[in-house]
């Protein structure tokens, strides 16, 4: 059978299974009226079941093995530098083979399709599509794609080799477990959320294309993939049109094609697997990301019930269910599910995209919210449940007790009773602190390492959701502390206290860990751990799952904590001494930082925790120590390094968003990454800064502010956070918290120069000059950096004292030409000077060099006189990062 001979089978295949199975003989001999030969294919598919089959498979998967000819993968025994193995599946799009990558001795997945397909412009069109699909994907939890090639006439993808079962297959076995099932729907949607981030539309989501691993969830199989109209290239497009004419003059019956999708997908037939098709994708009109989510809700309807959300005897009766009628609710098939999950899958599966969740992000986020009541339900009846055991136990007693005693009973049970319920109502553990673990090792230089396991516990922590953990920079004030536990937990506001120390030797580690009870100090677990230098990595996976296990068990469920890899020990200490020193965010200590993840990254060209460190180190260098244009290009390529080689590293998508904010300029990639970041670790007080920052540019001052508390939260006594919040609260013009929050930092850091400065600038913004002039003072005092100058000249000419304000910056001018120093901050000082030429020259060599600071040019205050200037808009413009609206000159700051 012929290519052509075959699409045209499938297209008449295709439209009788739309009839119900009394009128298809009809239809079949009408449509193939005088080709008999065509008649007795079509019936011969019908007749073998075709419309259970086609059901859960694509037509084209339904028949594929009619294009094969006979060619077998298996018997030429390699393709390229792969040795075939064996068939591990096969599929409309071809088999699978399990093969041996012979340069790298690892075990891999090799896709070849079937040699009819792949002598078909349409399929191999279509096969193209997945590898272009899978390639632009890297993420945990999507199939990785290794390598594309040809060999012969033979096109092959190789991709990562997976163990596991499919969905599918699961399923056969009946519903899933709550806590399982939910499991699966965040990775599913977090995959999903990447891919359509991409600019892809999966358009075949089922059970069939998710494969649970050791590991976790993975997306496969993205040969239905649609791109964006702009991925088609203009002769894409033209053929596209051409097979859609020849499609529609070869059947009067057939649907106009998608013209998103060009060649691919204008043979008259939809694409997918029936079953789990949104109405759209059914109806054969436009497809988007929302089609996914409607698939998805399918499949997690699936998942709680056992039981598939449209179903039916025939194609006709399915796409009739998906199009008009409704599944039953979840509720109804299992009773003891929250109602929550009734409605977050009736949304998933509304009949109108434009009522379902718009976003896999808006997906995620809802399902988290579900396991936080979920998780709030479990704990309120765990209560519940200890308080009836108490009462139930001491109705016995008293019941004895009456027997003997009546009067003393009475008594007996109200004390009793009284002191079981303090005992047994403890409250939930909802926010943690991770105390700076002890340097229990002879060598005193080993401080280091501590630090780097305390932060490592830390970060582990931070992944489960729900769970509020204080920030490293918070809890270091807490080193060698005397303070009680209790005072501790007090004044960081957490629920427990995770103490320990460490001892590193040449060949063991050793670590030994409590957690303890904020408010009373009672001790809740304590575990001895000792592992080999080689296995510390894992041992700080071990250890953050045992803390994990004893706080609120309905958090623990949801814990990212996954399988590492192993690391060299050498490269562990490289990294570890890469965040101590950087943790000091001194010129001096950003530039050995860098050292130590540059060697462990030459040790290990994987280990992508020394890009993200290597990415953070050169942001924090641009604009304070380095120009921008040497450090950010560099932050940058280290950190989509590190998010290539590991998706789920937060730290990595927050410095991206901030190179995207402050560099790029380009405030959507900020926002994604941003975004990304906090769903991967929600308690990342960096992360939380970076969104306000990219929130008060765009003048969104009550989120921004919003963000701001929220990270103050995380991170309560981090003069960095106090800081830089005060900045960020001045530019939503909250003159008033931006003094109180500097207050409450310069509280437990009195001789913070920068957070005294920026209290001044705000002091200035309210009119107390006298107030303002003397915290800027004091602060050169402290530190003679040209940021802390500027500022000073800032407030001077802010305060009336041009004469010392010219003064100043004037210096500042002459040492910038002897080290970097931001133009946008001497502009600033020009623009309250009056001296606007000068401040719009400054303001233009701020764009050419990508200052940092320029991207609150829509926004920033005390340049309000400017704006009036006709030159300002043409500023605005080339840093494309305009606010959706700014306050109006003269316009009383918001309260």
């Amino acid at each position: 059978m012929t290519p052509e001979r075959w699409q045209h089978v499938a297209r008449i295949l295709d439209l009788a299974l739309d009839h119900d199975e009394s009128a298809r003989d009809a239809f079949v001999s009408e449509a193939c009226a005088g080709d008999e030969s065509l008649r007795c294919e079509v019936q011969s598919l019908l007749r073998q079941k075709a419309a259970t089959v086609v059901l859960d498979r694509s037509v084209w998967a339904t028949a594929a093995p009619l294009l094969d000819d006979g060619y077998d993968v298996g018997t030429c025994g390699v393709l390229g530098p792969y040795r075939i193995e064996c068939v591990v599946g096969a599929g409309g799009m071809g088999q699978v083979f399990r093969a041996t990558d012979t340069r790298l001795n690892r075990q891999v997945a090799i896709k070849v399709p079937p040699l009819g397909l792949a002598l078909d412009e349409q399929m191999r069109a279509r096969f193209a599509r997945e590898a272009r699909a899978a390639a632009a994907l890297t993420h945990p939890n999507i199939c990785t794609l290794h390598d594309v090639g040809r060999e012969g006439d033979v096109d092959f993808l190789v991709m990562e080799y997976l163990e596991g079962r499919t969905l599918a297959a699961r399923l056969a076995n009946g519903p899933l477990p709550l806590d399982e099932a939910f499991t699966y729907s965040l990775e599913i949607a977090s995959a999903l959320e990447h891919a359509h981030s991409h600019g892809l539309v999966h358009r075949d989501l089922k059970p069939a294309n998710i494969m649970l691993t050791t590991g976790g969830s993975k997306l496969l199989d993205f040969g239905l993939a649609k791109f964006r109209q702009a991925a088609l290239s203009p002769h894409e497009a033209e053929v596209g049109r051409d097979r859609a004419s020849r499609a529609i003059a070869g059947h009067k019956g057939l649907e106009q094609p998608d013209g998103d999708d060009g060649a691919v997908t204008t043979d008259g037939t939809i694409l997918g697997t029936l079953r789990y098709m949104s109405p759209e994708q059914v109806a054969g009109r436009e497809v988007d990301a929302r089609s996914d989510l409607f698939s998805f809700g399918a499949v997690v309807f699936e998942m709680l019930t056992g039981r598939r959300a449209f179903d039916g005897d025939s194609a006709a009766s399915v796409r009739a269910a998906i199009l008009e009628h409704e599944p039953p609710s979840v509720r109804s098939l299992q009773p003891l599910l929250p109602p929550a999950i009734d409605d977050f899958v009736r949304r998933c599966l509304a009949k109108n995209a434009s009522e379902r969740c718009q976003t896999a992000t808006d997906v995620i986020r809802e399902l988290k919210d579900i396991l936080e009541s979920i998780g709030q339900a479990r704990t309120q009846a765990a209560a519940k449940k200890q308080v009836s055991s108490a009462v139930r136990m001491w109705t016995g007693v008293t019941a004895i007790l009456i027997a003997s005693l009546a009067g003393f009973a009475v008594w007996i049970l109200a004390g009793g009773l009284q002191r079981s319920s303090t005992r047994t109502a403890s409250s939930p553990i909802r926010a943690v602190a991770v105390l700076p673990f002890e340097n229990a090792s002879a060598d005193s230089d080993q401080e280091y390492f501590a630090d780097g396991m305390t932060e490592q516990l830390i970060f582990d922590l931070a992944r489960i959701g729900g769970l509020r953990v204080i920030s490293p920079t918070s809890v270091m004030h807490y080193r060698k502390s005397r303070k009680p536990v209790p005072t501790i937990a007090r004044e960081l506001q957490v629920d427990a206290i995770v103490e320990g120390s460490v001892v590193r030797g040449s060949e063991k580690v050793v670590i030994t860990a409590k957690l303890v009870r904020g408010v009373t100090g009672e001790l809740i677990w304590t575990q001895r751990f000792e592992r080999q230098a080689g296995d510390v990595v894992a041992l700080q996976n071990e250890l953050a799952r045992m803390v994990t296990s004893h706080v609120d068990t309905t958090l623990q469920q949801r814990a990212g904590l996954m399988s590492v890899r192993p690391v060299d020990p050498e490269v562990h200490r490289q990294v570890l001494l890469g965040r101590h020193h950087a943790a000091k965010t001194t010129e001096e200590g950003l530039r050995t930082a860098i050292q130590h993840f540059n060697v462990a990254i030459a040790k290990d060209p994987d280990m992508a925790l020394a890009y993200a460190g290597l990415a953070q180190a050169y942001t924090e260098l641009a604009g304070f120590y380095v120009d921008p244009r040497e450090a950010m290009p560099k932050a940058k390529r280290a950190a989509e390094t590190a998010l290539r080689l590991d998706e789920s590293v937060a730290e990595a998508h927050a410095a991206l968003g901030y190179i995207h904010l402050v560099y790029d300029w380009d405030g959507p990639a900020a926002q994604r990454e941003l975004l990304r970041a906090l769903d991967l670790n929600s308690t990342l007080a960096t992360a939380r800064l970076n969104y306000a920052a990219y929130l008060s540019t765009q003048a969104r001052h009550d989120e921004a502010v919003r963000e701001v508390r929220r990270a103050v939260d995380l991170d309560p006594r981090s003069i960095r956070t106090h800081a830089f919040g005060t900045v960020l609260l001045l530019f939503t013009r909250r003159y008033d918290e931006a003094i109180d929050l500097s207050r409450k930092g310069l509280e437990f850091e009195p001789d913070s120069a920068f957070t005294l400065a920026f209290q001044g600038v705000a002091y200035a913004q309210k009119g107390r000059f006298e107030e303002a002039v003397a915290n800027v003072h004091r602060a050169a005092q402290l530190d003679r950096s040209l940021t802390i100058l500027a500022l000073q000249a800032q407030v001077l000419a802010m305060a009336g004292r041009k004469e010392q304000a010219e003064m100043l910056i004037h210096h500042v001018q002459d040492a910038a030409k002897r080290q970097y120093f931001c133009p946008y901050e001497i502009a600033c000082v020009y623009v309250s000077l009056g001296d606007r030429d000068t401040a719009y020259a400054l303001f233009r060599k701020g764009t050419d060099e990508h200052a940092d600071c320029m991207a609150w040019l829509g926004v920033e205050p005390w340049i309000d006189a400017f704006r009036s200037d006709p030159r300002y808009g043409t500023l605005l413009g080339r840093i494309g990062l305009a606010p959706h609206e700014r306050p109006a000159e003269g316009r009383p700051p918001n309260r």
